[in-house]
C-alpha cells in the first residue's frame, strides 16, 4: 500500500505545471478607453518581461451591416530568444498580420502562372460577352490581354 501511495505523489508531482511557481508578471503601464457608445475602443500595456500590445477598433458600415474593425500591434521575445513585433489589420477583408517572423509563399511555379493567366482570360471573355461586344472587339481585347498575360508575344 505505501509502494503504490508513493507512487501517485510522484505522479501527481510530475504531472504539476512546471511554471506552477513562476510569479506574475508586473503590468508597467496600462491604459484603456471604452467600449464607447459610438462602439470604439482603445487599449495598451507593457509588461516588466518586454510584452507590449497596442489596439485600436471602431465599429463600421459595410454596405447594409454593421461589422468591427480593428488595428494594433504587440511585440515580445519568443523563447528562442528573438524580437517578435507584430501589426495587424482586421476589417471587412479579414485579419491581416505584417511581421518578419510570418512564413512567406514561395513564387508560383510557371504552371500555376499559366493556369492563372488562362483563367483571367475566359473571365475576360465572359464579361466582354455579357458587355455585348462584337467579335472583333472582343478579339482585339483577348489579343491585349494575352500580351499582357504573356501568353503570347
Amino acid at each position: 500500500m505505501k509502494v503504490f501511495v508513493l507512487a501517485v505523489l510522484i505522479g501527481l508531482v510530475a504531472a504539476m505545471p512546471q511554471d506552477a511557481a513562476k510569479p506574475p508578471v508586473e503590468i508597467i503601464t496600462s491604459e484603456s478607453e471604452g467600449p464607447n457608445l459610438d462602439g470604439s475602443y482603445k487599449f495598451k500595456f507593457e509588461t516588466a518581461d518586454g510584452v507590449k500590445r497596442e489596439e485600436e477598433g471602431a465599429q463600421k458600415q459595410i454596405g447594409e451591416e454593421a461589422g468591427a474593425t480593428s488595428r494594433g500591434s504587440w511585440s515580445y521575445t519568443a523563447p528562442e530568444g528573438d524580437k517578435i513585433d507584430l501589426t495587424f489589420v482586421a476589417d471587412e477583408n479579414g485579419f491581416q498580420p505584417q511581421g518578419a517572423h510570418l512564413p512567406v509563399a514561395p513564387e508560383p511555379s510557371p504552371a500555376i502562372k499559366r493556369a492563372l493567366a488562362i483563367i483571367a482570360r475566359t473571365n475576360a471573355a465572359d464579361e466582354a460577352r455579357a458587355a455585348g461586344m462584337s467579335t472583333k472587339q472582343k478579339l482585339q481585347m483577348l489579343g491585349l490581354l494575352d500580351q499582357r498575360l504573356g501568353l503570347r508575344k
